[in-house]
């Protein structure tokens, strides 16, 4: 029975180092236990910029969009993204007047110009061997905008102009692909409320609002339609 005991305290010393214990020429030492720490996946900042912005500025049709966005992941699965905007004239139109003096917009001195400001909180739908940026999402979208716009060259030099402004907040789903320190693919479209108002600053610089029923039904509309394609690298 002693042999028994004796055999065993033996066997449990020599192939139980996880325990902490480990039998090395007849000395019996102890080895604190370290916990291995978890290797999470490295999660790249992404900087983008949007073609269909450049086409289309959302507000008006006769505008571009020159954005720079970067996104930033919170978490394994959420991320922050925000945006800025410089708005100028339809890059359609400023290539048509580059290329015809007289065209209409020359001729009555169009001016457009404003800035955006967007942000947007990404909840990412993956499974535990993924992570944010990148996969299908789900987003609350929030947009201000703000454009000036001048027709006739001496309104233009007396600061004479329509002063637009939009504020919106939508939902979105979209999808997003790539790797690090490669080029990536965001996709999105969704629908929100959008509110527009429109003021006449003169060169007094006063301020007074406009009757919109000119500017048309979907302008008016508080339903706003999102949707838009981002190219961007991951850094």
């Amino acid at each position: 029975m002693k042999g028994i005991y004796f055999y065993s305290i033996i066997l449990l010393l020599t192939s139980t180092p996880l325990l902490g214990f480990e039998l090395r020429d007849d000395t019996l030492v102890i080895k604190p236990f370290v916990k291995k720490q978890k290797v999470y996946p490295y999660q790249p900042t992404v900087f983008k910029t949007s073609p269909t912005a450049l086409l289309y500025g959302g507000v008006l049709p006769f505008s571009s969009e020159y954005r720079i966005m970067v996104e930033m992941p919170s978490n394994r699965t959420q991320s922050e993204q925000i945006a800025f905007s410089i708005i100028g004239k339809n890059i359609i139109f400023n290539s048509i007047d580059r290329n015809t003096p007289n065209s209409l917009t020359n001729r009555f001195g169009f001016k457009v110009s404003g800035w955006r400001l967007q942000y947007a909180h990404k909840f990412y739908l993956v499974n535990r061997r993924h992570h944010s940026p990148y996969g299908f999402y789900l987003a609350p979208l929030v947009s201000y905008t703000t454009i000036n716009i001048a027709i006739g060259s001496n309104r233009y030099r007396k600061t004479s102009y329509y002063d637009i402004r939009q504020f919106n907040i939508n939902g979105i789903i979209g999808v997003q692909v790539g790797k690090k320190n490669r080029l990536t693919l965001d996709i999105y479209g969704g629908i929100g409320y959008k509110k527009n108002q429109v003021f006449f600053q003169s060169h007094t610089y006063k301020v007074a609002p406009i009757d919109q029923e000119d500017f048309g039904d979907f302008f008016n509309s508080n339903v706003n339609l999102v949707f838009g394609i981002n190219l961007g690298f991951s850094i």
